[in-house]
């Protein structure tokens, strides 16, 4: 890969990990913020508002998607990545900053609720156009490699949120921590947003992006073209991204507070094993990125999505901690391995959907219709299942709907397969390169 894109591609995944950083501090403290802003009324009951609040949050990316990716299809990929990072930044460094219900009771509730929903006003922008813009600048052969790149930059941001909440819990009594240490990560976020947007600025626009806007073949609005036209296709994004956004966020928000809550892991304890879980997932999705280039991305979404379906009710069962709980962390950490392999070519297979014109806006709605739905929903209903079934009961149920979601997403993949679309470049003329199937 020569010097240009390869600039192109580290701006565009480092971005995403900055973002993702600051995104997946909600989840590591989901515990904390609960006994923090939300009143204690029933016990578990903090925690369930925490994980509704990061729940709802997500709803809020679809209407992000909208607005930046009509952005970044009329007026450039660079700009809609620039401006979101800072909508990220902002609200992250405020909750930081934000008195407890303690001290300023529900007003400390309302402000944690609206910054969370401007956080997901940005994300909303972010993933879609990460995907884009780094694909864009992708040589054909490589698409598998960059695919699970972006997926590895999201690991990446989350890991280095949880390794920094690990450093500060263990140089702090665990009181200092519970009362204010869990808040300089927050903090943090701010200085590592701004070297991210200063990166963003200086990254060169996509190669493709300004050969469509020569050719005239943008649109005045690019997320109604979509709507428009390319409905099938959107659907089938979905389908392939929902296994992977529920999965993720079962294994890198839930299971952390489960960890807390229901196995009584000290959370420095937890903090490590969700660390070591998303190395294990950052590793597995860019080994699956390599084979992909190799033996093409169908083929590694085909063994992940098997895998899954397969695996998800021994795992869970392992991982509920009934009736042995020495299998917990196998378990769970033979799951992130799979999360990995399925999720290295997810985003090759839904790029490759949309031409030039429409792509930020159609990767945009995909993401963000799956993630709110199907992957923030799976922290609190996880949590609402455990806490009125039990831990294996309620794993139990949660297995039998991710299966659900799986098979979905099998179907998806042999349309896929069948070549019902034409993937990357669906306008040969316009890209001049297709994805290796």
């Amino acid at each position: 890969m020569s010097r240009s894109p390869r600039k192109a591609i580290v701006a565009g995944i480092a971005g995403n990990a900055i973002e993702w950083y600051d995104f997946a501090l909600y989840g590591h403290f989901s515990v904390i913020i609960g006994e923090t802003f939300f009143p204690k009324e029933e016990p578990g009951l903090a925690m369930l508002a925490a994980f509704a609040v990061f729940s709802v949050s997500f709803f809020m990316r679809p209407l992000g998607a909208l607005l930046f990716s009509a952005i970044g299809d009329r007026w450039g990929r660079k700009r809609a990545l620039s401006l979101s990072m800072l909508g990220m930044a902002l609200p992250t460094a405020a909750i930081g900053l934000l008195p407890s219900f303690g001290d300023i009771g529900v007003a400390a509730t309302v402000l944690l609720v609206l910054l969370r929903l401007l956080q997901g006003i940005s994300l909303g922008g972010e993933m879609g156009g990460a995907v884009t813009y780094v694909m864009e600048h992708t040589p054909g052969h490589r698409i598998g490699l960059a695919s699970s790149l972006i997926q590895a930059s999201t690991c990446l941001g989350l890991l280095s949120g949880t390794l920094i909440s690990s450093a500060i819990s263990a140089w702090l009594t665990p009181e200092q921590f519970l009362s204010w240490g869990w808040r300089i990560p927050f903090l943090l976020g701010l200085g590592a947003a701004w070297i991210g947007f200063r990166i963003r600025q200086k990254m060169p626009e996509s190669a493709l992006y300004e050969a469509a806007k020569a050719q005239n073949a943008l649109h005045r609005n690019p997320v109604a073209a979509v709507i428009a036209r390319h409905k099938r296709r959107v659907l089938i994004g979905v389908a392939v991204v929902t296994p992977m956004t529920c999965c993720f966020f079962f294994a890198f928000v839930y299971f952390n507070s489960f960890m807390l809550a229901n196995l009584q892991f000290p959370p420095s304890r937890a903090l490590l094993v969700t660390s070591a879980g998303l190395i294990v997932a950052l590793a597995t999705t860019l080994l699956g990125g390599w084979l992909a280039d190799r033996w093409g991305y169908k083929r590694i979404l085909a063994i992940g999505i098997v895998g899954l379906v397969v695996g998800v009710h021994p795992l869970f069962d392992a991982m509920s901690g009934h009736p042995e709980p020495r299998w917990v962390l196998p378990a769970f950490f033979a799951f992130t391995v799979l999360i990995g392999i399925y999720t290295s070519s997810a985003f090759a297979a839904v790029t490759g959907l949309f031409a030039t014109g429409v792509r930020y806006s159609g990767v945009s709605l995909a993401v963000n219709i799956a993630s709110p739905v199907f992957g923030s929903t799976a922290p609190l209903l996880a949590a609402w299942l455990v806490r009125d079934y039990g831990t294996n009961d309620g794993f139990a149920v949660f297995g039998y709907y991710l299966t659900a979601l799986c098979a979905a997403a099998v179907l998806a993949i042999r349309v896929l397969d069948h070549g019902a679309f034409e993937g990357w470049g669906a306008v040969p003329s316009e890209e001049g390169v297709k994805f290796r199937r």
